[in-house]
């Protein structure tokens, strides 16, 4: 036989050690990009989760001032009652009073935090709503009598 039908014959039947280490260490920092990549997934979805379950007690918060359940008071990191999962951290409100330009109103705002140290990056969320101002009292309904009927008055429109 000559050379050229030698190499023919002989072919290529396996991988050298240079391919095999190439391919292994291309295959490792495919992995770990992915592992990166995975983990970064689920630490932006812990953050919407906690930012949905913050602005959700906000809201809750507001809406029990709003409703007179809650009194409108000024107040710095009260816990939450009834919110307890002792997996996860536990949440705080802060109330926070301003006056406006509008007369009668006031404007409130509800602040919602993770307790837990600054280094870990808490999640917080505000909100700010107007609400008639407890200490400002409108004129009660009369009621006045004309040759015709009666007629109603109120203080306040809504």
């Amino acid at each position: 036989m000559n050379s050229a039908a030698k190499r023919r014959k002989s072919g290529r039947a396996a991988f050298s050690l240079l391919e095999v280490i190439l391919a292994l260490a291309i295959l490792t920092m495919a992995v770990a990009v992915l592992g990166e990549l995975a983990r970064l997934g689920m630490e932006n979805a812990r953050v919407a989760r906690d930012k949905t379950q913050a602005e959700l007690l906000c809201e809750s918060k507001l809406a029990e001032i709003a409703a007179g359940i809650t009194v409108p008071e000024p107040v710095q990191g009260v816990p939450f009652e009834g919110v307890t999962d002792p997996s996860e951290p536990a949440w705080l409100y802060s109330i926070a009073l301003e006056t406006i330009d509008q007369q009668g109103l006031i404007a409130v705002r509800v602040t919602v935090a993770q307790d837990l140290p600054p280094q870990k990056r808490p999640v917080a969320f505000s909100l700010v709503r107007w609400i008639q101002d407890p200490n400002v009292e409108l004129p009660d309904e009369t009621m006045e009598e004309t040759g015709t009927g009666t007629t109603t008055k109120t203080g306040a429109s809504q």
